[in-house]
């Protein structure tokens, strides 16, 4: 059973400026503990200083390692959607979705939680996070990366358009001393030329984000760019991405001394 908490954006507003200023915009590990557990489409969203937050949590995947997904989605996001209410604009679990035949997969389960008032969700942290931190043996015994992002771009539907059911594709870019990655040419260049290859029919929703920093807010977030992929027609993304690939491989370089690693996953639970 899937049950869905509405989840409200909340505008940006001169104290939570003021809040963002002065923690640096970092969500610290005390905040995250318990939570671990057709035309074109429009063009780029350009954030404004007090980006849009995101929580991205990553569950690795290992020997013995288990995810209950029916007891997070149906007890746990609904328990976090009570507890941090309109402190949280939406909140999104998805499940790994593992190729036929291929190596199992690093992560079992994708987590993005979107910020909408990060006074609000601290304050609720301080309160709440023991309560959660104690429901985390009943889902799971993983281990979770989790880094704090910033969006940087969005284009296509807004973000409270994916649905439960919906694929979509997660890239991932990781974080080194010596990394290179242009997010500025990934906003404007890199992220438009996708859309215009693989057009409306493929792909309903595209979302870019720099990590900022790992879980203890001041450590280098593991992946230093996250990408989600909305797919709206399988088929038509397959399609175009036999046409286009090469093309997107031979733009890397232009953005990225690294090379992403993707991963399909499957949205099972919002909030």
């Amino acid at each position: 059973m899937t049950r869905d908490t509405d989840g409200k954006n909340k505008s940006t507003t001169a104290s939570r400026r003021d809040f963002l200023q002065a923690t640096g915009g970092t969500i610290t590990w005390g905040m995250l503990a318990g939570i671990f557990g057709a035309a074109l489409p429009a063009g780029v969203n350009a954030q404004d200083a007090a980006r849009t937050r995101c929580i991205n949590v990553l569950y690795q995947n290992g020997d013995g390692v288990n995810f209950d997904y029916d007891y997070y989605r149906d007890h746990h996001l609904v328990t976090i959607m009570k507890l941090f209410g309109h402190a949280i604009e939406r909140f999104e679990l998805r499940k790994t979705i593992a190729a036929p035949g291929g190596p199992a997969p690093a992560y079992l389960t994708a987590v993005n939680i979107w910020i909408s008032d990060m006074e609000a969700f601290a304050a609720a942290g301080q309160q709440h996070n023991q309560t959660l931190i104690d429901d985390i043996k009943n889902f799971t015994n993983a281990q979770a990366t989790i880094q704090n992002d910033d969006v940087y771009g969005e284009m296509g539907d807004p973000r409270s358009a994916p649905k439960l059911g919906q694929t979509c594709l997660t890239i991932l870019y990781p974080n080194s001393p010596d990394v290179r990655w242009d997010v500025g040419y990934y906003t404007t260049g890199h992220m438009p030329l996708i859309m215009r290859l693989y057009g409306p029919e493929a792909i309903s929703r595209f979302e870019l984000r720099k990590g900022v920093s790992a879980a203890d807010g001041t450590s280098p977030a593991p992946q230093i760019g996250c990408i989600n992929i909305y797919i709206n027609k399988q088929e038509a993304f397959d399609a175009a991405g036999r046409e286009h690939t090469q093309t997107l491989v031979d733009d890397v370089p232009n953005f990225s001394s690294v090379n992403p690693v993707a991963f399909p996953t499957e949205i099972i639970g919002i909030g």
